[in-house]
């Protein structure tokens, strides 16, 4: 497809400036010759000397808010009383107009987001030729978003979505930042396309469109007006994306109206409990025989037991750094949820994964190898996920 010039009014533009006054040079000179002309019209055609139509510009510009353009025209051996005629070959793009001088065409604000392209047709009878301007409509942004978080806590947040459009259907939602490393998605495009998949085979399971099941998941996802959302169960110390997009949908099929807006959430760690455990411990043909006192704690605890060799290993008089810690916290978090997800409750978790109270342990140890025990208080409130709740204590062996 051509691809036309583009022509805007950019006062901080030069190049773009020069071209304006170029061009409005160029009116004046066929409105001139239009003045001219008037005075030679014909009464009828002459076949020898047909009428021929001169425009001032054969390509122009529009921003995707539409307005009107303006294109000047003379006609040249022209017939008494009658002007041009003139078409469009889109329909966001009409004729308003046309004067002695001038053909005025409106254009409609854009509703896509991406350039469009379209032409005006001036016809003149008798004329042998019907010279074109090829119209260029910049992309037009239906919409712009921004966001409100409040309420934060470690696991919590309250998110109010704001669109500057509040007709246009748009999506809001969040996802953990986790998401995009793992899947190693690193457009929009990819991430849009593979979130509408999953919605879609959603609706395909339960016999519906997408656009069924969008509307009735509607508001949770969809809305048109601000949104306040609350979020619960999120990890502590995670990362979150909060995102929109204009979308409309059809069907399958979804068109975006935007790209996509976001904003970045980092979730507190919980304040962390004092807790120490002291550990008295025994070898013997490398077996280790632990006894574990969590002191005043009597709630349950973790316990890492991490070799010289493993990631969790830290040498001793280093202190732990916030990475590690993190690591800890996601890594617990993240396994008691997806025990979480297949059935099991928060207490049947901690009592198969963890300790409570005064514990004997025996740990093989193996031959040449350094150890350091890792231990942390856990806790569940109100049977959600657990979630470490004190900072981990580095006791070796």
């Amino acid at each position: 497809m051509r691809t036309p010039k583009k022509l805007y009014l950019c006062p901080h533009n030069t190049m773009v400036m020069n071209m304006l006054r170029e061009r409005t040079i160029y009116a004046f000179v066929v409105a001139l010759v239009a003045l001219i002309f008037t005075g030679c019209q014909k009464e009828s055609i002459d076949p020898n000397n047909p009428p021929v139509v001169m425009l001032d510009c054969s390509e122009l510009g529009i921003e995707g808010g539409g307005g009107q353009v303006q294109i000047y025209y003379a006609v040249s051996n022209a017939i008494k009383g009658e002007r041009p005629t003139a078409k469009s070959n889109v329909e966001w793009m009409t004729i308003k107009e046309i004067t002695d001088y001038s053909i005025v065409v409106s254009v409609a604000p854009s509703n896509v987001n991406e350039e469009r392209f379209g032409f005006i047709t001036v016809e003149y009878r008798g004329a042998k030729d019907s010279p074109r301007v090829y119209i260029t409509q910049d992309k037009q942004l239906l919409n712009q978003f921004s966001f409100e978080v409040s309420d934060l806590t470690y696991k919590s947040c309250t998110i109010t979505y704001k669109p500057q459009d509040r007709l246009h259907p748009y999506m809001a939602n969040i996802i953990d930042v986790e998401y995009f490393r793992q899947s190693g998605m690193t457009t929009e495009q990819l991430f849009v396309e593979a979130e509408m998949s999953s919605y879609l085979a959603l609706a395909q399971r339960n016999n519906m469109t997408l656009e069924e099941l969008m509307s009735r998941i509607s508001p949770q996802l969809i809305y048109t007006d601000t949104a306040v959302r609350s979020f619960d169960g999120m990890q502590p110390g995670a990362v979150y994306v909060v995102y929109s997009y204009g979308i409309e949908l059809q069907g399958n099929t979804y068109n975006l109206t935007t790209p996509i807006h976001y904003t970045l959430v980092n979730m507190p760690m919980p304040t962390p409990y004092d807790v120490k455990f002291s550990v008295n411990s025994s070898i013997s043909n490398n077996l280790a025989r632990l006894t574990i006192n969590p002191g005043s704690w009597d709630g349950y605890y973790g316990l890492i037991v991490a070799a010289d060799d493993t990631i969790y290993y830290v040498p001793e008089g280093t202190p732990m750094d916030e990475g590690m810690v993190k690591s800890i916290y996601s890594s617990f978090y993240t396994d008691a949820r997806n025990a979480m997800k297949n059935g099991t409750t928060a207490e049947q978790y901690l009592r198969s994964k963890c300790f409570k109270g005064l514990k004997n342990i025996d740990i093989q140890l193996e031959s040449g190898k350094d150890y350091v025990l890792i231990l942390f208080a856990v806790e569940s409130e109100d049977g959600s996920v657990p979630v470490v709740r004190s900072i981990p204590q580095l006791i070796y062996i």
